[in-house]
């Protein structure tokens, strides 16, 4: 597993803030949103995949970047800090 962050801009009317974190929820087991539309993941395979895996559902006019992180910092987040330093860091190992 490594650690992914995703970002998109949905530009069209479809899909919607909540059919995007549905799809990512459907997509991926460990997850947090760390920001209002990026997202941290734990993914087995590679930016591409997981990018071909996300763009099923949005639109020609929508934005999306993938990237393979192999360390982060931060301030303040969405999500619990604790809980996705110990998920980000057990994906570090394992990958």
């Amino acid at each position: 597993m490594a650690n992914f962050v995703i970002t998109y801009d949905l530009n069209g009317p479809r899909p919607s803030h909540k059919e995007m974190d549905d799809h990512l929820r459907k997509l991926v087991a460990n997850r947090g949103r760390i920001l209002e539309t990026v997202w941290w993941v734990e993914y087995s395979g590679t930016a591409a995949a997981l990018r071909d895996r996300v763009k099923t559902i949005l639109g020609d006019e929508d934005l999306l970047l993938v990237i393979e992180a192999k360390s982060a910092a931060w301030t303040k987040l969405l999500v619990d800090n604790n809980a996705l330093v110990t998920a980000w860091n057990k994906a570090a190992k394992v990958a």
